[in-house]
Order: C-alpha cells, then structure tokens, then sequence
C-alpha cells in the first residue's frame, strides 16, 4: 500500500498546488535555468492561482494531487485532450511533478495513471532532462521524433515529444 494518497486537487488548494509545482521547479532544473526565471514565476503565482481556477470553473479537470501521511502535496499531474496542431493522440499528459523527497517511490507512477489512465498518449519533456525521459520511458513512452526549441528563458534548449501507443 502507498504511503501516498493521489486525489484531485480541492479549489482551496490552488496556490498551494502551484506552489508545490514551482519548487518542484526548483528542484528539477536548478542547473538549467535562473534564479530569476524561479523568482518571476513565484512572483506570477497568484495570476496563474486565477487561471487555474477559472479554467476548471470552465470545466477543466483539476490537477490531480500526491499528498504524505500529513497531508503535506509532494506531487502533482494533469492530463486531458490533446492540444496543439496534429497531436499524435487524443490524450496529453500535461504536467507531472513530484517534489525530490518523494521520488523513487512510485508517486508520478500513481499520478500518470490517475491523469491519463492507460489511454494513448503523449508528453512534452525537456530534452536535456534524462532522469525524465527515463522515467517516461518506464511508462511505455518513447521519442518520436519532434523536438521543439524553447525561449530564451529556457537558455534556447529543446523538448521532446514522447508518445505511448498503449500502457506497456
């Protein structure tokens, strides 16, 4: 049994899930971006706090959540219909981020799943990060192929596009 409980995230919960995803941030790429990328973003916090909650007054799903025994959210993930021009799939794994002391065991495994189910799917992941394709690659992902540049913010670095025919 996990010592983790994977729900959807309540409307109260809002910043603190963004929070959450912000040092998760933090913590995946430390050694890819600036400080003041993490800054802005924190600083952009209760703007995206607002997105958040009128995309899901307007019917979006809300991020699904990874909270420890003391209630405390160490993950976080959302998927749904595919965005973008000619998607590989119908469903895209939109975001999942667990924070470093929760990794390894098994928490993005349990929010994938609630996310996406074992629905055909894709995910967007930077290129430079192998601990994430690796992980992906677990899951019955694999490259296809596209790569797309990022901003200067991200330093000009590459994401892949990942698909999964079917859950392995």
């Amino acid at each position: 049994m996990s010592p983790f409980t994977i729900r959807p995230s309540a409307a109260d919960e809002v910043e603190a899930v963004l929070r959450m995803k912000n040092l998760a941030w933090r913590q995946t790429y430390a050694s890819k971006l600036s400080d003041a990328v993490f800054d802005r973003l924190d600083a952009e916090l209760p703007a995206q706090a607002v997105a958040l909650q009128d995309s899901i007054l307007q019917g979006a799903q809300p991020p699904l959540v990874a909270t420890d025994a003391s209630g405390h959210i160490v993950g976080v993930a959302a998927g749904g219909p595919a965005r973008g021009d000619n998607p590989p799939t119908e469903v895209e794994l939109y975001m999942v981020y667990v924070l470093t002391e929760a990794h390894g065991m098994g928490v993005g495994q349990q929010l994938v799943s609630g996310a996406i189910g074992s629905a055909p799917a894709f995910v967007w992941v930077l290129e430079s990060n192998a601990r994430a394709i690796a992980f992906y690659r677990k899951l019955g992902f694999t490259p296809e192929g596209t790569a797309e540049p990022l901003s200067a913010q991200w330093n000009h670095q590459r994401e892949l596009r990942m698909v999964r025919a079917t859950t392995p």
